[in-house]
């Protein structure tokens, strides 16, 4: 149990750990923060509180601020009137992490070193395209600033403070709190604002929401694997519960990301080989069954699959296409960091340049052109490199962080979940297993 976990107060002769007491006063907050915007306000400035804790808060506003973001409009007022003051408590919390790199110990900051040389290498290479190549070149160059000021802040936090505080056990609680939250919606309209059918619990999207559960999962399997759940009647009702919930989301994103973590974790497992070759062979007959031969749950997987549609990717056909001809426009360069791409050249700066980008490879050539796309995927090497003789415990996380960007292009977003792909690294990075154990 991590230091943070064992302090506790006594009322009554009852010993009630501060954890919970801080989580208690989180989600009074939290809910409060939804009736207007006077009161969102202020639980944005009261969040700020948790600054005491230094490193460990700043860590806890990104990722609550996170949540917050992506509400549910049918149960409470939109962050988005705050933008501005929310980015500059991601930046200044972003920030203080950085600063926390000076603190590391040898061995942690040698890790961080292997990192941040090509992380750095990427943001210049882009601030140049943006420079010379995009049409909207503030934009381009603050949206790289932006992803990488938060994604290397959460890295070196997570490497500071690690061994006080046990991320994969917190997130696991944060985001069990919304998966039971949102069961609360599963039989109300609200659950389904969005479209009228899809689930978005309390979300503001199903295929956000679809992709926060495989997060979920991802977790879970860590913890699985690590054997910080005990009781295997647990693991199978969250287990399950989280698939149903991400199956209604309808978001096929999840649905795939869940189908892979679930097969890593029969191949990794350290159930006997025997019950995995069942599994696995179940899996594959399952799948012949589905995609060979004629039956209700065949064309039940096919609608959900294809959406009514006869093209699987027909309702991503515009974002393939426009990330296609913005490649071949510029091939070696890309056109600049998560931008559209204008007729003209604008050093106009808004929050309103929105691209949907869909998939993160193709997004990647698209921005920054194959030189940059080579020194991404070598970072992402790196950070799979770092962890690689503990990738049977906790690859789940590295996966899950790319795997439901190539449906649903969240990894760059840092005013949204992006930070939750940057959690998933870090937490893979500075994995300790006899720390993960409550």
């Amino acid at each position: 149990m991590n230091r943070e976990e064992n302090k506790y107060l006594k009322i009554n002769n009852i010993k009630i750990t501060k954890a919970f007491i801080e989580w208690i006063i989180i989600i009074l907050f939290f809910v409060f923060s939804f009736m207007s915007s006077t009161t969102l306000l202020i639980s944005l400035v009261m969040l700020l509180i948790l600054l005491k804790q230094k490193e460990i808060g700043c860590i806890k506003i990104l990722n609550i601020i996170t949540l917050r973001t992506i509400i549910n409009p049918g149960i409470a007022i939109g962050i988005s009137k705050y933008q501005s003051f929310k980015w500059i408590i991601i930046f200044g919390c972003s920030i203080y992490l950085q600063l926390s790199y000076f603190k590391l110990d040898k061995i942690n900051k040698n890790k961080i070193n292997i990192l941040i040389k090509p992380i750095i290498l990427f943001t210049i290479y882009n601030l140049l395209v943006a420079l010379f190549f995009s049409s909207l070149p503030i934009v381009a160059s603050f949206k790289i600033i932006s992803y990488i000021i938060v994604f290397i802040g959460i890295i070196i936090g997570i490497g500071y403070t690690y061994k006080e505080v046990n991320w994969i056990n917190w997130m696991f609680t944060l985001l069990i709190l919304l998966l039971l939250t949102s069961a609360l919606f599963l039989n109300l309209p609200v659950g389904y604002l969005r479209n009228g059918h899809a689930f978005q619990g309390i979300t503001n999207h199903p295929n956000i929401f679809g992709v926060v559960m495989s997060i979920f999962i991802a977790i879970l399997f860590t913890k699985m694997q690590s054997k910080s759940i005990n009781r295997k009647s647990i693991q199978i009702i969250l287990l399950f519960f989280s698939i149903y919930e991400a199956y209604l989301s309808k978001s096929r994103t999840s649905m795939i990301t869940i189908l892979f973590l679930v097969i890593m974790y029969l191949l990794f497992s350290n159930i006997k080989s025997i019950y995995k070759i069942l599994y696995l062979n179940l899996i594959s007959v399952l799948t012949v069954l589905f995609f060979y031969i004629d039956n209700p749950i065949r064309d039940m997987f096919k609608s959900f699959l294809f959406k009514g549609n006869e093209d699987i990717l027909y309702s991503r056909i515009n974002q393939v296409d426009n990330l296609k001809d913005n490649f071949l426009a510029n091939p070696l360069f890309g056109s600049g960091f998560a931008v559209p791409v204008l007729p003209f050249k604008s050093y106009k700066f808004s929050f309103d340049y929105i691209v949907e980008p869909g998939n993160l490879i193709l997004a990647v050539l698209s921005y920054s052109g194959v030189i940059g796309f080579a020194i991404f995927s070598y970072y992402m090497f790196k950070i799979f490199w770092i962890n690689k003789k503990e990738f049977r415990n906790v690859g789940f996380l590295f996966i899950v962080s790319i795997m439901i960007s190539m449906g649903e292009m969240v990894f760059f977003s840092s005013n949204n979940i992006g930070i939750w792909c940057y959690m998933m690294l870090g937490m893979y990075v500075f994995f300790d297993k006899g720390n993960l154990k409550s």
